[in-house]
């Protein structure tokens, strides 16, 4: 061998060997897929893959809904449609009556199918996730560390080091391989590269003494929303595909921050200014795709608070239709309502027994009767119409003064009196909403 290939030789060794030291047990670079190589491979958004019954969640990486059958019947329907949409189902798939469990790969992606009963008779419970397409095996782990049982998209490992410093070691080397922070609970962390979410747990473990238990786990989320430096906290449901967390920033410099964080993104915000609401700020941004991200943030104790939410532009669309809807449906009923105000259905009032007729409006009516008997007369015109089917409360009832509703269907009547017992007792007639009262002759 000559000099020069030797060198060669002993420098590929040597970068091997630095390389494999810093990133850790495998030292491979995993890179994860972005949104949209993700759904070239399978999009689970729309409808279920087969008729459901009730209630469906559908989104890129996961369908959930409820079908009509046994478990076996149900979960071999989903079988031949994942598999006619080129999965192949890998060894290990139980389908029974009362519970069924596939895996499935497609171009390096895992699916995981489960079928459970629902609690309604003759109906499961369908469960369908793609955790993506990286192999934990090939993540970067703390030097020592030991595998215990490893699939592709989950493992469980053993390492040397205490709890603290494997969880230390466990973010230093994945943000080494572009891994970035995503969030954490009060037992894992979670990194995120593109579209898949990892989860990395530490804790002490139970059959070794002083050694340190790992579990990697990967979710390929529907949502690859930007995150902004500094947060003290955040989370993500990829049910909702929303993104909340706290910031040290003012509401304005959150604001700021995340408009500048977006639009480099390719997301353009659609107002200038936020929308106060109540006391949260909204905005909206849509991009190129006609996908929209809704901001909205809050002050929360002395942090400012936000939520970023996702739509896809079939979402969006959606979202626009049902406001239409929406729009013309209050159109027409405030059309409706106007035109009853400009036609008034008309009331027909008798005239109170021995009263005196002061004041006639549409919707007022005014009557004058003896001193001391208002009560009384007020009492008997409102027992005939008690017999004529309205509904009477009284909220008022004493000698000087009183106050009634009556109710008939859509009709809504007031009836007041007076009577100090000095001067004559006034009774008031009243109509609310589209109604006019007709005093007969």
């Amino acid at each position: 061998m000559s000099v020069k290939c030797l060198d060669v030789v002993l420098c590929f060794g040597l970068t091997v060997f630095i390389a494999n030291f810093a990133y850790g047990k495998e030292g491979a670079l995993v890179t994860a897929p972005t949104i949209a190589e993700a759904r070239a491979v399978l999009d689970l958004s729309g409808s279920p893959l087969i008729e459901a019954a009730g209630p469906t969640q559908t989104n890129l990486a996961f369908q959930s809904f409820s079908a009509v059958g046994s478990a076996t019947n149900v979960a071999k329907a989903v079988d031949t449609a994942l598999v006619s949409k080129g999965l192949k189902q890998l060894a290990g798939a139980t389908f029974t009556d009362e519970y069924g469990s596939a895996t499935y790969e497609k171009s390096g992606y895992y699916v995981n199918l489960m079928a459970m009963p629902s609690g309604e008779p003759n109906q499961v419970t369908i469960s369908i996730t793609n955790s993506g397409n990286v192999n934990v095996n090939k993540l970067p782990k703390p030097q020592g560390t030991t595998d215990i049982y490893v699939q592709p998209t989950s493992g469980m490992y053993i390492c040397e080091l205490s709890v603290d410093e494997a969880k230390k070691s466990c973010r230093d080397l994945l943000e080494r391989d572009g891994w970035e922070w995503f969030g954490d609970t009060t037992v894992s962390f979670f990194m995120r590269q593109n579209a898949v979410r990892l989860q990395v747990m530490c804790s002490q473990s139970a059959a070794q003494q002083g050694k340190t238990d790992l579990q990697y786990s990967t979710e390929l989320m529907s949502a690859s929303l930007p995150v902004i430096p500094d947060l003290e906290r955040i989370s993500y449901s990829d049910t909702t595909k929303m993104l909340d967390g706290d910031s040290k920033h003012s509401t304005d410099e959150l604001f700021s921050v995340y408009r500048k964080t977006l639009e480099g993104a390719g997301w353009k915000s659609t107002t200038d200014n936020p929308i106060k609401i109540d006391f949260r700020e909204h905005l909206i941004f849509l991009n190129a795709e006609k996908e929209s991200a809704e901001l909205i943030v809050h002050p929360f104790e002395s942090l400012s608070r936000f939520t970023l939410t996702f739509m896809t532009a079939d979402e969006v669309d959606a979202e626009n239709q049902r406001a239409k809807v929406a729009v013309a449906a209050a159109v027409k009923k405030r059309e409706a309502e106007q035109a009853k105000m400009n036609n008034p259905t008309k009331i027909a009032i008798d005239k109170p027994e021995s009263s005196t007729l002061t004041a006639s409006e549409k919707q007022v009516i005014e009557f004058s009767v003896k001193s001391g008997t208002a009560q009384a007369v007020a009492t008997k015109w409102i027992t005939e119409k008690k017999a004529a089917g309205w509904t009477v409360e009284a909220t008022i009832n004493s000698r000087q003064v009183g106050e009634y509703k009556l109710t008939k269907g859509e009709t809504n009547l007031s009836v007041s009196f007076v009577d100090p017992g000095f001067i004559p007792g006034e009774i008031t007639i009243r109509a609310t909403g589209p109604f006019q009262l007709d005093l007969k002759k």
